[in-house]
């Protein structure tokens, strides 16, 4: 039985083409095709966009493209990827009823796609004929006390608590400090500055990657210090 290379080989001959150059460039345009498919890109993307946010956003980032982006949109080379295709992805976690995960979705594959035009692997982003696609958000109203007289019954709620010290400790200076709960509740003892009765937290914990000075009170460093032996 001949050989399907030499058969290819054989014609290639016959219109006067360079079966060894015939067979690198085939090699060079399936390592292009590689190098610049969208498993490849938003690897280099992250790499060089998210090396300066948290770690956990980092974490959750990466998360979502192994889980949403990359079982369908991971092997065609970006160039080739359109709206449609696109679009598709996002309704998968939309039907979910995952919508702001959807959007956050088409967010990060815009950032990727505008990634790829910036280092000439593609020529524009799909993902902008998309706007409006979506689902609307639902919008959520979290409980708030709007009525000063109901402050005192939550703090009493708070004196009243029966769990862990922490927690217990935790509540009360919540609203001394006015700081995120997750802020809160990875707060390192090596940030309190007792001297300046100040909490400082380095520029590589914030969101927005600036170092943030917290001035604590009598009262919040008079908690800090019961709870420090703990």
């Amino acid at each position: 039985m001949p050989v399907r290379g030499g058969e290819t080989a054989r014609k290639e001959l016959a219109n006067d083409i360079d079966p060894v150059e015939s067979k690198k460039a085939r090699k060079l345009s399936l390592r292009d095709q590689a190098l610049n498919s969208f498993r490849v890109i938003p690897i280099e993307w992250f790499n060089t966009k998210m090396r300066d946010r948290s770690q956990s956003h980092r974490d959750r980032t990466m998360r979502a493209l192994e889980k949403d982006i990359f079982p369908s949109l991971g092997h065609p080379p970006i160039a080739q990827i359109n709206a449609p295709e696109v679009l598709t992805v996002l309704r998968k976690i939309e039907a979910r009823g995952a919508v702001e995960t959807a959007h956050r979705a088409k967010q990060n594959v815009g950032q990727i796609f505008r990634y790829a035009i910036a280092t000439s692997r593609t020529e524009r982003d799909p993902s902008a004929d998309l706007n409006g696609a979506l689902a609307n958000p639902e919008k959520k109203h979290l409980a708030a006390i709007t009525d000063p007289k109901e402050v005192g019954p939550l703090l009493d709620a708070m004196d009243g608590y029966a769990g862990t010290p922490v927690v217990k400790t935790a509540l009360p200076l919540s609203p001394l400090v006015f700081c995120r709960p997750g802020g809160l509740r990875h707060g390192e003892w090596s940030g309190i500055n007792w001297d300046d009765a100040r909490w400082e937290i380095p520029a590589e914990k914030m969101k927005i990657r600036t170092p943030h000075i917290i001035p604590l009170s009598r009262q919040a460093v008079s908690l800090l210090r019961a709870i420090e032996p703990v």
